[in-house]
């Protein structure tokens, strides 16, 4: 058995890909494989990943599909995986050469299912130029299994996994949808008996020249809400629904109020805009509807902010969030 499987789900990425396998490749941890799933890929990807399969045949899997998005490929590493533990990256970024040595010697030492890291946020120009940015997600320690719902951060790439818990669980990203990321970690969550904390950046996540909000990409903001109710079928349908609760309704609520609608509100076209907005104001109504009295949204500004917001404050929140969305 291999100590880790990392799995990185490849579409793409020739610009970015060398530096990510140069990390990986050279990992002071031994005993490790590292997957790279070819999603698919119509530029040099698979050729790179075929040079690093050459030179490190010991360490480097290549497994090529017809494309069908990173949901996909991550979950068919999982399949392959022998590791002890699976960990992921994302093509387009790099770790440090300790990282996965350090996460699994901690897990090991403290007898931790998982086991997370934190991570350096880097701005990339249009001329290559990096620039660290503020974070997102708090990265801790957690102490209590509970605390796992408040504010994390879902990403899975600075995270190992016992794999034995995503395997014989089925915990999977669902497919076809964005932020699956989220779907995964807290369906891992009920499963996870004991995590640790390994303190220091050792994630270089890139923010990469995008363009603004296109009409495809302003539909997919609606997948959230289909993200959300798999999520709340899963612990209703394994009979964790009225042990997490309270965790999972702040959890659920603070996204649809927060980030969601934030991006909710850079929707250009109108009518899509109501549209998510009714079914932002349904999905509360209907799952959560007695949010307000949930303890965990009598902490903090953030949670004087989601007690407020209401039928009537709602499109003020929106028109701010427009306006501030157009400044930056």
């Amino acid at each position: 058995m291999k100590k880790v499987s990392i799995i990185v789900p490849v579409y793409n990425s020739q610009v970015y890909l060398k530096e990510c396998a140069d990390s990986l490749v050279n990992q002071t941890l031994e005993d490790i494989e590292i997957i790279f799933v070819n999603d698919g890929s119509t530029d040099g990807s698979l050729e790179i990943l075929e040079d690093y399969k050459q030179r490190y045949p010991e360490k480097v899997v290549v497994k090529s599909k017809e494309n069908g998005g990173q949901a996909t490929a991550r979950n068919w590493g999982i399949e392959l995986a022998k590791g002890e533990y699976i960990g992921f990256v994302d093509s387009d970024d790099s770790v440090d050469c300790t990282m996965f040595r350090k996460l699994y010697e901690t897990a090991k030492k403290t007898g931790s299912d998982f086991a997370e890291c934190e991570y350096m946020y880097l701005r990339v120009d249009s001329e290559g130029n990096k620039k660290e940015i503020v974070s997102y997600g708090n990265v801790r320690d957690y102490k209590s299994k509970s605390e796992m719902f408040i504010d994390p951060l879902v990403s899975p790439w600075n995270k190992i996994f016992k794999a034995d818990i995503l395997k014989q669980n089925i915990i999977r990203f669902p497919e076809g949808v964005i932020y699956e990321d989220t779907a995964f970690f807290i369906k891992s969550i009920p499963y996870i008996k004991k995590t640790c904390f390994v303190p220091g950046k050792m994630v270089y996540h890139y923010l990469w020249p995008t363009s603004t909000m296109n009409a495809n990409k302003a539909k997919r903001v609606g997948d959230i809400f289909e993200v959300l109710s798999d999520i709340i079928g899963f612990y209703d349908n394994n009979n964790f629904r009225e042990k997490y609760k309270n965790e999972l309704e702040y959890f659920c609520v603070k996204i649809l109020l927060c980030s969601s609608l934030n991006r909710v509100a850079q929707v250009k076209d109108t009518r899509l805009r109501r549209e998510f907005i009714r079914k932002t104001k349904g999905m509360i109504a209907n799952y959560f509807p007695r949010y307000r009295k949930n303890a965990y949204f009598k902490r903090g500004k953030t949670g004087l902010y989601m007690r407020c917001i209401n039928s009537v404050s709602m499109p003020i929140v929106i028109m701010l969030m427009r306006i501030k969305g157009m400044i930056r």
